[in-house]
């Protein structure tokens, strides 16, 4: 069945390439499709599978990428949307669910949990793709690496409260308190141990097992010991993520992030198919149209409070700092709709949902159980799909592409690189007088790659400069092609070992791939 998952997946993510569209909105729309087709055989998807096989990984490698100095620049704004916009989504849907749907105050409470944390995957690709501005990308990478920890903190407790019968705010406070300090502790020590370890050797393969073991050493002991296990995963990306100079070789550092991006887009797709899936389980013995509706005013609610919550709370917080009082405000109102608008909720949402017990302590029935699990459902799927199929026109209308910026941006930076690099090459030629020959030969490469970016950097004005760059990228990558062709024949004639045939076709394809970058 996997197999198949996998196949169904691999597929939808090439159409989704084709047409240009994220493939998770892709995934999800297959799937319900799929979902739909009569005595077509469908996997249920098992939510222990969701919380400790595919959120371990996934979350270890958002935290890995990410920046710890961007996170730091914008504590607050993903502080407030991590924690305190999950507590008022939490609210806010409870007191729909219960008003709209008569659902008790309990289980609302669980649904409000449920759909407190988003799921920015789609939406962080595609503002990439676009180029929107990199401090929108950072506030919702930073937002869903801590929001899951916060609703699911949350929503173990407003389970426990239903079960049991008994609720207390007191100790509600102190679980989340004690979760979270007792998650990072365990994550920063799983990331240590790692790191450790890996600064010791120097192989590529056992490296990667090892950054992989790093992601469930840390969330599963974790949540073992009944601390939160997402916090653990974090904080153990955000170590190994930034000390991975110091641990890794070029060599391994490039083979561990290709692994990475392999399993990130496996794991991704497989889930957002099986969100797509569930339909037929989830809907089944409910009368659709009264659900629908619930669900349409639990959505309503999300979405309008995450808007009016980016312009209200910031702009509240700015006038209760003296420090912020007269200065422009960080984020453009434009940043602040884009951020409003990509409140999708995921893999998580729905891992939660299914995981609902099915009785009370007392042995009775979960309360509503079916329709919280429903509206959850239909509420991930329409935000996953409204927004993700809508993100980049809203980001090109509001003018916040920044495609030629950031390229500019980077070009810059590699001439600066490339002119230290020349600085260097003339003191080491005056202190060990080194040959002419010699020196000329590696200032010749990097004179040439200053030329090549400062047309970027230009732009239109250096249109010929720019022309005559490309074509000579062009020559090199058609050279490169040659010296394959001849790589392949050596190996064909005898002349060059399997061993050597890989070691030389590897600088091959690094040297391409930069061509093409």
């Amino acid at each position: 069945m996997f197999v198949a998952l996998l196949l169904v997946a691999t597929v939808l993510a090439g159409i989704a390439r084709y047409i240009n569209v994220h493939y998770a909105i892709v995934l999800v729309l297959g799937g319900l499709v799929l979902g739909l087709i009569p005595g077509l055989s469908t996997p249920r998807i098992d939510p222990n599978v969701v919380l400790f096989i595919f959120l371990p990984p996934l979350i270890y490698a958002a935290a890995f990428g990410s920046s710890t100095q961007d996170l730091r620049a914008h504590a607050v704004s993903i502080g407030l949307l991590a924690v305190g916009l999950v507590l008022a989504t939490m609210g806010a849907v409870a007191g729909v669910a219960h008003a709209v749907a008569g659902i008790g105050w309990g289980p609302a409470f669980v649904l409000g949990a449920i759909l407190g944390p988003t799921d920015p995957i789609a939406a962080t690709a595609v503002l990439r793709r676009v180029g929107a501005p990199g401090r929108v990308s950072t506030i919702l990478e930073g937002e869903a690496l801590v929001n899951d920890a916060t609703a699911l903190t949350a929503y173990k407790v407003a389970v426990a409260a239903v079960v049991s019968g008994h609720f207390s705010l007191g100790s509600g406070v102190l679980h989340f308190v004690g979760d979270s300090a007792g998650g990072v502790a365990v994550g920063l020590v799983a990331g240590w141990l790692s790191v450790e370890v890996r600064r010791r050797i120097d192989e590529p393969q056992i490296e990667i097992s090892i950054s992989l073991l790093t992601a469930y050493l840390a969330y599963l002991p974790a949540d073992r010991l009944g601390f939160s296990g997402v916090l653990a995963a974090v904080a153990a990306g955000l170590y190994t993520g930034s000390r991975t100079e110091a641990m890794l070789s070029p060599s391994s550092r490039l083979r561990t992030l290709g692994f990475w991006d392999a399993l990130t887009f496996l794991l991704e797709a497989v889930l957002f198919l099986e969100i797509g899936l569930q339909l037929r389980y989830i809907d089944h013995g409910l009368h659709m149209v009264t659900p629908l509706a619930y669900a349409a005013a639990v959505i309503a609610t999300l979405m309008a409070l995450r808007m009016v919550w980016m312009f209200v709370v910031p702009a509240v917080v700015r006038l209760a700092d003296p420090r912020e009082r007269g200065k422009p405000p960080r984020t453009r109102r434009a940043e602040l709709v884009v951020l409003g608008w990509s409140g999708m909720r995921g893999g998580v949402s729905l891992a939660a949902a299914l995981a609902l017990p099915t009785l009370t302590a007392a042995g009775g029935a979960f309360p509503h159980r079916s329709i919280v699990v429903f509206v959850a459902y239909v509420t991930i799927a329409v935000t996953l799909l409204l927004p993700g199929l809508t993100l980049s026109r809203l980001v090109r209308v509001l003018g916040l592409g920044e495609e030629e910026a950031l390229a500019r941006e980077e070009a810059r930076a590699r001439i600066q690189l490339a002119q230290a690099a020349l600085r260097h090459i003339e003191e080491v030629a005056d202190r060990e007088q080194l040959e002419e020959a010699i020196v000329d030969q590696v200032r010749m490469s990097y004179e040439l790659r200053i030329e090549r970016l400062e047309s970027r950097v230009d732009g239109a004005a250096r249109g010929d400069d720019a022309t005559v760059a490309h074509r000579v990228r062009e020559l090199r990558r058609e050279l490169v092609g040659v010296e394959r062709e001849r790589l392949n024949e050596l190996r064909r004639r005898g002349k060059l070992s399997a061993q050597s045939q890989r070691r030389i076709g590897h600088e091959l394809d690094l040297e391409e791939a930069r061509l093409f970058r």
